[in-house]
């Protein structure tokens, strides 16, 4: 259990405290939030862990691949073509210049390396490993890895799709929730760990690589350029 949970609690304690400091803060705690989850994953996988990552590869991982661009492109569409769902506010959007101007390329980089592969690992061993098998056996006192990866159940389906929608913002809600359903239902069909892995770390690597490359690219509806930042 703590293999698949203390990188997600240290990834959610470290964002807590990063919205509490001030912006003098933003590279320290940047490279916290990438490198302490990634730190634990590789300890724990060291100890060999993570039984369920079976690195094969096939055909099927550029499917995999090609499903996460597709959902990356379902998740932007809306809040271009409809302004009303942007979010606003201050402090929403990421901010590449956060260490300055000349940094903006490290930063982006380690944002990339949190975002598009930190991440989809650090929450798809929580979510889709331990939480969708966990809930199938917390009332027997069974160990969950008794439950093979993929196996579907209707509370695993609705408790998986309820959390990623509590753990994203709520402006994130409209989006989110069709791509939590197609991911665990890919996930039941694939039944394979680090095939929802890939399709994370695509939608999630496209969003990214959108908000640098097509900022101020498209019209924000009131004559201005519509930046991407608040996606990441």
């Amino acid at each position: 259990m703590l293999a698949r949970c203390c990188p997600m609690f240290a990834f959610l304690l470290l964002s807590e405290i990063t919205a509490r400091l001030n912006g003098s803060f933003g590279l320290p705690m940047l490279l916290l939030r990438v490198f302490v989850p990634l730190a634990l994953i590789v300890y724990f996988y060291r100890r060999g862990e993570y039984g369920e990552l079976h690195f094969r590869f096939s055909r099927m991982l550029l499917v995999d691949a090609l499903l996460g661009i597709v959902l990356a492109a379902t998740w932007i569409a809306p809040f271009v073509i409809f302004p009303s769902m942007r979010p606003t506010g201050e402090g929403i959007a990421f901010d590449p210049a956060l260490a300055g101007v000349s940094a903006i390329p490290l930063v982006c980089s380690l944002r990339m390396i949190g975002y598009a592969f930190v991440t989809p690992v650090m929450e798809e061993l929580f979510m889709r490993s331990f939480l969708i098998r966990f809930v199938d056996v917390f009332d027997t006192g069974d160990d969950f890895r008794s439950i093979k990866i993929g196996t579907f159940s209707w509370q695993s389906f609705l408790v998986v799709v309820a959390v990623f929608l509590a753990t994203h913002t709520l402006w994130e809600a409209p989006v989110m929730l069709p791509w939590a359903v197609i991911t665990t239902l890919w996930f039941y069909y694939r039944k394979d760990l680090l095939a929802v892995i890939l399709v994370h770390a695509a939608t999630n690597a496209a969003i990214l690589l959108s908000a640098i490359f097509l900022s101020n690219t498209f019209n924000s509806g009131s004559g201005e350029p519509l930046s991407l930042w608040f996606f990441v």
